[in-house]
């Protein structure tokens, strides 16, 4: 009778009320209350980023048409922006001035050159303010001079309104693209990925760690008398993938219930925001949680060949480092991928197992893939699976009961062929 219910049970009751398991549920489920919650919240905290009041003394060298009147006709359409200037006043009283009044800053004017003077140069709302009041203030000198009209400027910096379609493989006309929702999607792939990232390295050595635990203790000298060593492996990455399991499930609960009150509208009503919760579409959760379970499945088998390759859990982190190496190199891989889901070197990595997971989950959420391509992922995902399980559990068995001088790559290699 096979004893792995038995494993798995084990393994799952005894980390399932660890303080970093429960630490990184709780995680998980703000990230998604933090998703839906994103598109008020991003516009309040924009908001109140912005500086309430802008206050500059405007210092200009002689010779030069002067700047100030077009100032103060900008500062009148924005609020809370006001300039001051004192042809009597020199550069060290100006910032006098400045300093025992509390102003924003100091405006240098010399010619061509605007050098702001302020206290605390690292408020970048502040200066990107005062540079966007400037620039409108000099392209309407610039007019002045040019014998411009209000309507042929209006006319001449009027932004272009691009509208991106996609072309439809049936020769229709696609469906466009909206900037608005790909950049929440952009936000909302970030997240979901790191989330992936985490849990592979989060998993994986607690699969690594409980395997040289057992061994270092000598605990797995009696289990092995009684239990296959292939049954003992599955036992041990089941049982803490089942953890995965049920944090994802209560992951996916969460996003249902947020895209229920996200259609409501009602807690963006208790925001004050005009605006209705983002939702985060079902599909991309399912494919999350797909990507989740191979990923994990795949990485976990073989962490715990690392993990029975080490007679002592401090040496754990010098052999998974190569795999976590694996593991950073497709985060990045589906980073680079938000740029261009489609690229050579996203199709490549999404069809490579050790960065499919993350890279693939990307491209579905950010691109259309092909649906072959899709297909092939995934194949290829489960036969890697398999494979790493078998590979694996031969090393496994054979690494569990080595002691004393961690085996090299080539003498593994050895022992699984004899």
């Amino acid at each position: 009778m096979s004893l792995i219910p038995v494993l798995v049970k084990r393994e799952f009751t005894s980390r399932v009320k660890g303080p970093a398991y429960i630490i990184t549920t709780i995680l998980g489920v703000v990230v998604f209350i933090a998703l839906s919650f994103l598109p008020p919240l991003m516009e309040r905290i924009s908001q109140s980023l912005l500086p309430a009041e802008i206050e500059l003394v405007v210092f200009e060298q002689p010779g030069e048409p002067s700047i100030l009147p077009y100032l103060q006709q900008a500062g009148d359409e924005r609020e809370g922006f006001s300039v001051y200037a004192d042809p009597d006043l020199s550069e060290s009283d100006a910032y006098r001035m400045v300093l025992e009044q509390g102003l924003s800053g100091l405006l240098l004017v010399d010619g061509p050159l605007y050098t702001l003077v302020t206290p605390d140069a690292s408020n970048i709302m502040v200066n990107d303010e005062v540079e966007n009041i400037l620039n409108l203030a000099v392209s309407r000198r610039n007019a002045v001079r040019l014998g411009l009209s209000d309507e042929d400027m209006a006319s001449l910096f009027r932004p272009v309104d691009l509208r991106v379609r996609e072309i439809s493989p049936l020769g229709e006309d696609g469906e466009e693209l909206d900037s608005a929702a790909h950049t929440q999607s952009m936000v909302l792939a970030y997240f979901l990925l790191f989330m992936i990232y985490m849990a592979l390295i989060m998993y994986g050595n607690m699969v690594a760690s409980g395997v040289a635990e057992e061994k270092s203790s000598r605990i797995m000298e009696v289990m092995v008398s009684t239990v296959r060593p292939v049954e003992l492996m599955l036992g041990k990455i089941i049982g803490v993938g089942s953890l995965g399991l049920l944090q994802y499930f209560i992951w996916i609960g969460t996003g249902l219930v947020m895209n229920s009150m996200g259609r409501a509208g009602a807690i963006a009503a208790l925001l004050g925001s005009s605006g209705q919760l983002s939702s985060i579409p079902l599909d991309i959760v399912m494919w999350f949680g797909l990507y989740f379970i191979l990923g994990y499945f795949f990485y976990a088998s073989i962490f715990a060949a690392a993990g029975a390759l080490v007679s002592r859990v401090e040496e754990v982190s010098q052999v998974v480092s190569i795999i976590m190496m694996l593991i950073i190199v497709g985060f990045f891989a589906a980073y680079i991928s938000f740029l261009n889901p489609n690229s050579t070197l996203a199709v490549v990595t999404s069809l490579v197992p050790f960065t499919a997971p993350m890279v693939m989950f990307a491209r579905i959420v950010l691109g259309s893939p092909g649906l072959i391509e899709v297909i092939a992922s995934v194949l290829i995902m489960l036969v890697s699976v398999f494979l790493g399980a078998w590979f694996s559990g031969k090393i496994y068995s054979i690494g569990i009961l080595l002691y004393g001088k961690r085996p090299t790559l080539r003498q593994v290699i050895r022992l699984v062929r004899n």
